[in-house]
């Protein structure tokens, strides 16, 4: 079938060098259903099937990603100078400038009607949430779990992973909870600055933000999976079974950070405390922003090889990242990428758990001010009642101009977190059928599971912070 001239335009417009995978327009798809006007062009060959007979394939290393719809292909003509490393070859193989493409030819046409995309993902986001209905922990949301996670593909000359984490939490977490107040802190990323989400890789499923992100990255959605489910209404505990099973996390859909969590060991409900512990790590994390996995693993093996005069150069570029810049607090010169801080990770998760839930809504956004506004102020219509705009002024702390000054914004809760998510701010302990958290009667902020830890954390740093004086008791 011959491309129709307005698509064939659009290509020209964006001075593409080659042209893009119109897909086989023109078929007639066997369950979803098209708006008129669309035949099909440069839709996925997935979606022209019925989803009603989905059965997803795992990849090379047994790991089935974003619910199977994607081939585990990698050419190694993308890797560059190196082979491609091993657990990249598991790696789904989207079509970013295909979906961008569909996106941009039809984003106006299936309104108020579901998309072909979103038709087909409804059948199968229905029947997983009727099987997670179903699902039986048998006591395993109840153990504590001691956990290992791993950027992948982002090895040394000896094969070995330059950064992973080993960290015990609760198996009955909320995976908003894991992702917000324990992962992210745990790895070094900036809270709330871009989107996530954890893989069930028995089946692909997909699990993310429920309140729909506001990230910058979220235009790259269809290249991670089109639809997850909400991560506030499932635990840890639905993503695994038993030792050795490993979950994925992907981290910024642009630049795509993909970690896998390796469960080592379930601790006996006897002798769980459902305290959130960080163990050991390797490794610095990789600054925001620096385009993803086998990108980051070119740059440090450059690093390796550098001079003194462009080590610096490189430490420079990546201390101007987001989850750098003035929080590293340490002269360039001190910046080692094999380093991992122990006491940091551990300052940053307790950060995390004594304080709200982050609003995936109103992500974090540095702002470059053309005219004279006050910051935020285009926000506040969209703001509920409990929610404010905090503003961050910076200097010059922009990744991609660093002589250029400007403000972070982000949308923050001012009421306590709901109680499916909410956990210990003294240990990060989950609620349960056998655990009943109990607010600051000052605050009515944060949650606490027993008077003692209420009275420890209020010490160690509630005192400073509660909207009212008291004393617990």
């Amino acid at each position: 079938m011959m491309l129709q001239s307005d698509d064939m335009d659009l290509e020209r417009s964006m001075g593409l060098s080659k042209p893009v995978d119109k897909g086989r327009p023109g078929r007639r798809p066997k369950f979803v259903k098209f708006a008129p006007g669309d035949d099909g062009i440069y839709l996925p060959d997935i979606f022209f099937e019925d989803p009603r007979n989905h059965r997803p394939k795992p990849g090379p290393l047994g790991q089935i990603h974003a619910w199977g719809l994607y081939p585990y292909e990698y050419p190694e003509e993308a890797r560059g100078e190196r082979p491609i490393s091993p657990g990249a070859r598991n790696w789904p193989a989207f079509d970013g400038l295909q979906a961008m493409m569909r996106q941009m030819l039809h984003q106006m046409t299936y309104r108020p009607m579901d998309s072909p995309e979103r038709q087909f993902m409804k059948v199968i986001l229905d029947r997983k949430k009727k099987e997670l209905k179903a699902h039986n922990f048998n006591g395993l949301d109840k153990c504590d779990v001691l956990c290992k996670i791993t950027i992948s593909a982002m090895n040394d000359r000896r094969g070995q992973p330059r950064v992973w984490r080993r960290f015990k939490v609760s198996a009955g977490i909320s995976l908003n909870a894991l992702q917000d107040k324990v992962v992210a802190p745990v790895m070094g990323w900036v809270r709330n600055l871009h989107c996530y989400t954890f893989t069930d890789f028995r089946d692909g499923s997909l699990y993310g933000p429920e309140q729909g992100s506001r990230s910058v990255d979220v235009a790259h959605k269809a290249q991670v999976g089109y639809e997850y489910l909400p991560d506030e209404r499932y635990k840890f505990a639905h993503l695994f079974s038993k030792e050795g099973d490993e979950i994925g996390y992907l981290y910024d859909f642009g630049d795509k950070w993909y970690h896998v969590i390796r469960i080592e060991k379930i601790i006996p409900v006897e002798q769980s405390t459902g305290a959130v512990e960080v163990i050991d790590g390797k490794g610095m994390c990789p600054g925001e922003n620096l385009r993803g996995s086998l990108h980051y693993e070119d740059f440090l093996f450059k690093y390796d090889d550098a001079d003194y005069f462009e080590k610096n150069k490189m430490k420079r570029e990546v201390l101007a990242t987001p989850n750098y810049g003035k929080s590293f607090g340490k002269p360039p010169a001190l910046f080692d990428p094999s380093n991992f801080d122990l006491e940091a990770t551990k300052k940053r998760v307790s950060d995390a758990l004594n304080s709200a839930s982050s609003v995936p809504s109103g992500a974090k956004q540095f702002t470059i001010p053309f005219q004279e506004h006050e910051p935020g102020e285009f926000d506040k219509p969209f703001l509920k009642k409990s929610q404010s705009i905090v503003v961050t002024r910076e200097e010059g702390n922009n990744s991609d101009d660093s002589d250029v000054g400007g403000y972070w914004k982000e949308t923050q809760s001012n009421t306590k977190d709901r109680r499916r998510v909410a956990v210990c701010a003294a240990c990060g302990k989950p609620a349960s059928d056998d655990v009943e958290l109990k607010t600051c009667s000052g605050c009515r902020l944060v949650w606490y599971c027993s008077i003692a830890h209420q009275k420890e954390h209020w010490k160690a740093a509630h005192k400073k912070q509660c909207t009212r004086e008291f004393y617990p008791h």
